[in-house]
């Protein structure tokens, strides 16, 4: 699907992103007509056998999906743009050459050198137009700092912020202080922005997507193993009722 060209143009999405996505999860996420989905492949255990199975039973659905690819390498991109996936999501992410790169091989002649193969994305030999989205993880100081080039770049077609990667980073480089990565977040937020480009966030919870969205973004995430912990530490922790039988026994080895 096309992206718009401004903000204020592009529809809000909300997605998951998922490393184990189970039959069960798929159907519901189907039946309930979630925007998109993106498939954690970057050191998990998904492989390209695995994201072909969700493309296509998501096909014809309406919902998207990307992929978060394991490396830069030309091989793994080409293997991960022959799933038919909307979008392949770049990890790791260092400077705009990456960036051309990544387009290069995953389009066709006379775009670029990807070899014309039978696969699900080409309709098995039957149309080789289409190619994934390319859209880059800002995960590095190095992808931060050169936020304004990498979007400015023409084959630029959208970016996700990976906090927790570019919070390490950001401490190796020695920045630690307290709003670091608050302040690193702004400038992707802002570098991206201003040139139009769509812009992924995650939010750490259902609370937190409108907070995602005021700050900039039009997709937000939420990382679905994380909310799903969050719900079941939840569930266990709900009070069992005025005699809840926890906090009797509790209250037992403290009178001993």
């Amino acid at each position: 699907m096309p992206q718009p060209s401004t903000e204020d143009a592009r529809p809000k999405q909300i997605g998951l992103i998922t490393a184990d996505p189970s039959p069960t999860l798929i159907s519901v996420i189907t039946q309930a007509g979630l925007d998109f989905l993106v498939l954690d492949a970057e050191q998990t255990g998904l492989t390209v056998r695995d994201c072909t199975d969700v493309v296509q039973r998501v096909a014809c659905s309406g919902i998207e999906v990307a992929i978060r690819v394991p490396d830069l390498a030309g091989n793994t991109l080409v293997a991960f743009a022959n799933t038919g996936a909307s979008e392949l999501v770049l990890p790791q992410v260092r400077s705009v050459s990456e960036l051309e790169h990544a387009h290069r091989v995953t389009r066709y002649l006379p775009d670029g050198n990807r070899s014309a193969q039978a696969s699900f994305s080409s309709g098995f030999g039957k149309d080789f137009s289409h190619a994934p989205r390319i859209t880059v993880l800002f995960e590095t100081l190095e992808a931060t700092e050169s936020v304004a080039d990498i979007a400015a770049s023409e084959h630029f077609q959208g970016g996700w912020v990976g906090p927790a990667d570019l919070a390490s980073d950001l401490r190796l480089a020695g920045r630690s202080a307290p709003n670091a990565l608050e302040l690193a977040t702004k400038k992707i937020v802002d570098g991206v922005c201003s040139q139009g480009g769509s812009l992924g966030l995650p939010a750490s919870g259902i609370g937190g997507i409108a907070a995602a969205f005021d700050a900039g973004a039009d997709r937000v995430a939420l990382y679905w193993e994380r909310h799903l912990t969050a719900v079941i530490s939840e569930l266990v922790d709900a009070p069992r009722g005025s005699f809840d039988s926890r906090v009797i026994a509790n209250d037992r080895r403290h009178k001993r």
